[in-house]
């Protein structure tokens, strides 16, 4: 004949003790995956020509965003942080060449490099007439300037290099009504500036070669900058960097390095 017992409770505990164990164990790495899979990936590289040559002043864009914007350095060298992981599709242009496209398939949280080549374009530009009075324009005019007759603070190549700057905010930290704050998930740091006294601190308007731009200083490292136009307060901006008002708070014009010029 059989004979039941009784199972104590504190066996029952210890039994959905081990499940629940058992249950978490399992979940976890789901969660570490999860995590990993969020994070943000890192895109540098750069652009050339068919002889291989770096293009400076090429312009990669992430199809279907507008937050993802960059322009080639002296070099043709470009950095994207903050991107998507997965499968991304960016396009490539600049005055002369054929724009192109180009797939890459980003890993989260890893650092992965490209190369895109431009061919350039076939259509042979028109000539040009030049009367002999003439005067011969260099490419920084415009900064010369404003730099003469505008309020502003105007940083050159040699203050760049001799600050030892790396980054383009390295370059404003010491501009006065100019805060550096760092971006979300720690992706660089960003350049705000204040309205006036207790004001909250905004975003100026971004320019490059006089340009609007989309994105933030940091695109570009101090190696790749010419110069800089810093406008703090809507008093100071030039009328032609705000000719739909919209400079409420400041502007920086970031001027990269000139093509034409031998490295230092």
């Amino acid at each position: 004949m059989a004979i039941s017992r009784a199972v104590p409770p504190a066996v029952w505990q210890l039994v959905a003790w081990c499940a629940a164990a058992r249950i978490v164990g399992a979940q976890q790495p789901l969660a570490d995956s999860a995590r990993r899979d969020s994070l943000p990936a890192v895109l540098i590289g750069h652009v050339v020509d068919s002889t291989g040559t770096g293009l400076a002043g090429a312009e990669i864009t992430l199809v279907k965003s507008d937050k993802f914007r960059t322009i080639t350095g002296d070099s043709g060298a470009f950095r994207i942080a903050g991107l998507p992981s997965g499968t991304n599709v960016f396009n490539v242009r600049r005055i002369g060449y054929e724009s192109a496209s180009f797939t890459a398939v980003l890993k989260p949280g890893r650092i992965q490099r490209a190369t895109m080549m431009l061919t350039a374009s076939a259509l042979p530009l028109p000539t040009v007439n030049v009367a002999d009075t003439a005067t011969q324009t260099h490419w920084l005019d415009q900064f010369d300037r404003r730099r003469s007759s505008n309020r502003g603070t105007f940083i050159t190549r040699d203050q760049i290099v001799k600050s030892g700057a790396r980054t383009g905010t390295d370059i404003v930290r010491t501009v006065p009504g100019v805060r550096i704050v760092p971006l979300r998930r720690g992706l660089g740091y960003q350049a705000l500036m204040n309205r006036g006294s207790g004001a909250r601190a905004c975003a100026p308007s971004m320019f490059v070669h006089g340009l609007p731009y989309s994105g933030t200083l940091d695109d570009f490292i101090a190696e790749d900058i010419e110069a800089l136009e810093v406008y703090v307060g809507v008093s100071e901006i030039p009328p032609e960097l705000d000719k739909i008002g919209r400079g409420v708070c400041g502007a920086i014009v970031i001027w990269t390095r000139d093509p034409g010029k031998k490295p230092d």
